[in-house]
């Protein structure tokens, strides 16, 4: 009981200490959906298809680009003021999505420096 009670308490301080977030967007088949960061160069999603980047600057901008550095169809996609716009969300785009890099960096008190995986946002399709 002492190890149960011990167990609870420890994962009552790391939860509580824990930078890193998680949104879940519950959205419908054919509805335009928003996706935002703030000021990020790219979002990573990980999908059916696989891991994926848009880009918002250099070559790839506006497209979506796979783990083998292939360009993927983009159409339904777009950037509207620094935000991935999913013109027409389906179930090919469930999935989760995080800033690229997804690190949030923070100074400790005692000069130190740590870091966190930054906020997770997954979005499902509404049944």
């Amino acid at each position: 009981m002492n190890r149960f009670i011990l167990l609870i308490f420890c994962s009552s301080l790391f939860i509580l200490n824990g930078n890193a977030s998680f949104a879940r967007k519950m959205v419908k088949v054919g509805k335009e959906v928003p996706v935002n960061f703030g000021n990020v160069s790219a979002i990573k999603r990980k999908v059916t298809a696989g891991e994926q980047i848009f880009h918002f600057d250099g070559a790839h901008k506006g497209k979506f680009v796979d783990s083998k550095g292939k360009e993927i169809d983009s159409s339904n996609y777009s950037i509207e003021n620094g935000t991935l716009v999913i013109k027409k969300f389906s179930k090919a785009d469930e999935g989760s999505y995080v800033s690229e890099p997804n690190q949030v960096f923070k100074r400790d008190s005692d000069g130190g420096m740590s870091a966190v995986p930054g906020p997770t946002i997954i979005i499902s399709i509404e049944q």
